[in-house]
């Protein structure tokens, strides 16, 4: 991977903060607690998954660099939602959380050398290279909960 992809996929990682702020910045306690119908999860709720996907996948990338061909670790994301009760944590806790963990893990992306950027763990056969997991485990992942905000969005102004 060249450095100039390497640096890019790194900054679009610490843009993913940017997203999730300008997206639910300056909404309602009411409607960011807002469930669309039942086992949907609040704008809240997707916030707090976003967070706790971050925390898996900095561990991944820990874990990489530090035990190359480690099998890459799983989470019950329904069950975590579930039981953290993030409607009972604000979104701009979550958010500070969130982009704390982001700078930091900028901090060790961009000291990698080639060589650990390339080490990649293990999702049954299927390799999963650092980059990978920046770019989908993570901001690609945040575009999808990007377009669940906005589906919850509709929801909410066609609720009546």
């Amino acid at each position: 991977m060249s450095t100039a992809t390497r640096e890019t996929s790194i900054q679009n990682y610490l843009h993913t903060t940017d997203k999730i702020r300008d997206k639910v910045q300056g909404l309602s306690e009411e409607l960011l607690l807002w469930q669309p119908g039942p086992g949907k999860w609040s704008i809240n709720e997707i916030v707090g998954h976003l967070l706790d996907s971050n925390i898996v996948n900095s561990y991944r990338i820990r874990k990489i660099i530090s035990e190359p061909v480690t099998p890459i670790v799983t989470f019950a994301h329904e069950s975590w939602v579930s039981q953290q009760q993030f409607n009972d944590t604000s979104v701009d806790e979550m958010l500070t959380a969130y982009e704390a963990l982001a700078v930091y893990n900028g901090i060790l992306l961009k000291k990698l050398n080639e060589e650990q950027w390339l080490r990649y763990g293990l999702k049954g056969e299927e390799k999963i290279s650092i980059a990978h997991i920046i770019d989908s485990f993570i901001c690609n992942h945040v575009e999808k909960h990007m377009g669940q905000i906005e589906r919850n969005l509709a929801a909410w102004g066609n609720r009546n």
